[in-house]
């Protein structure tokens, strides 16, 4: 992906490393080690909103989305 110009080297602090797994199947996944930006990360915790809330939030709605991410991967 660098040869083709999808990805760049950068000097940034936030840059992690990368590496493409290939998987029993044959195929490669792009994989992110997120580790480092995991540990200084504070976590932000919050309740889920209830469904019932939701559901009234969203009454008379005329606009619903639906999003296929199964291949939202490289």
């Amino acid at each position: 992906m660098l040869k083709d110009g999808v990805i760049e080297e950068g000097p940034g602090a936030w840059g992690f490393p990368v590496v493409l797994v290939k998987k029993k199947d044959g195929t490669v996944w792009f994989c992110v080690d997120y580790r480092a930006l995991n540990a200084v990360t504070t976590k932000d915790v919050y309740p889920l909103p209830r469904v019932d809330e939701t559901l009234e939030a969203l009454f008379d709605s005329r606009r619903f989305t639906s999003l296929d991410l199964h291949a939202g991967y490289w």
